[in-house]
Formats: C-alpha cells, sequence, structure tokens
C-alpha cells in the first residue's frame, strides 16, 4: 500500500480540486465586473488540479517501477498538523464578526509560528510580515477584484 500513496492522493486531489472548480463557477458575476468573486478560486482550483496531476503521474511512475519508500529525514508533526487545523476553524469562525485585516494577522501569525521551529521563531519579524501581507491582500481584494471582505469590529 505505501507504494501506492502517492497516486491515491493525487487521484483524489485532483477528485477534490474538480468539485471546488465546480463549485467556484456557481459564484455570481456582476454585469459590469470582467473580474468577479470567482477569477481568483478558479486560478487556485485550476493549480491545485495540476500539482495534484504531477503527484499522480509521479505516483504511478513509482509504482510501476517498484520504487520503494523513503525513509523520512525529519519527524512528522502530528500535534501541528491539528493545531494548524484547529486555527483554520477558528479563523473561519472568527472571520465575520472580527473581520479580514484582524483575523487574517492572528492567522497568518499563528500559522507561521505553527511551522517554523521553535529555536529560529521571531515574533516581532512574523508580525510586521503579517501585517503587510494582509493588509496587501485586504487593498488586492477591494480595489483589484471588487470583492468586498469582511469588516467585522474595525
Amino acid at each position: 500500500m505505501g507504494k501506492y500513496k502517492d497516486l491515491i492522493s493525487g487521484v483524489c486531489g485532483m477528485i477534490l480540486s474538480a468539485v471546488f472548480f465546480m463549485l467556484s463557477v456557481q459564484i455570481g458575476l456582476k454585469e459590469k465586473d470582467a473580474i468577479g468573486a470567482s477569477f481568483l478560486p478558479k486560478i487556485v482550483t485550476v493549480m491545485m488540479f495540476v500539482m495534484f496531476a504531477i503527484v499522480t503521474y509521479r505516483g504511478t511512475r513509482d509504482a510501476k517501477v517498484g520504487k520503494e519508500e523513503k525513509k523520512l529525514d525529519y519527524v512528522p508533526n502530528f500535534k501541528g498538523v491539528a493545531l494548524m487545523f484547529i486555527a483554520m476553524l477558528v479563523y473561519a469562525y472568527l472571520l465575520k464578526p472580527v473581520g479580514f485585516i484582524i483575523t487574517s494577522i492572528l492567522f497568518l501569525m499563528a500559522a507561521i509560528c505553527l511551522m517554523t521551529k521553535k529555536e529560529e521563531l521571531k515574533p516581532v519579524k512574523y508580525t510586521v510580515i503579517a501585517i503587510i501581507v494582509v493588509i496587501f491582500i485586504y487593498f488586492i481584494f477591494m480595489e483589484v477584484f471588487g470583492i468586498r471582505i469582511p469588516k467585522g469590529i474595525l
């Protein structure tokens, strides 16, 4: 079963990205907008599909060759993955009442900290990065795409 992991995950990912693409097609387009709210989800899902197709191809190739499973050079961090999913759920729950800017800054800081080794943590640097990135994303969505973002308490 180990040698088919990439093949199985690639096919599942391609199916999932196709479902997400179909859902993004259903997002309404205003008559005057050339680029609407469905533009970015469509781009992301197409990129997801392509990446999962590559994983599927490599999984098929490796299964045919009979390539053995590699020994991991790292220790899997299941606790970190679980915390990341919890952070995503909290983000989704707080997005509307608290607002995009505050919630996204906190989520991005949490995500960066969860993915960084403890000895390499630089909270001030990550806070500045999170603030700049979130404000940039906010203006792109509001000014370029014309997509309303939850303002929340701001």
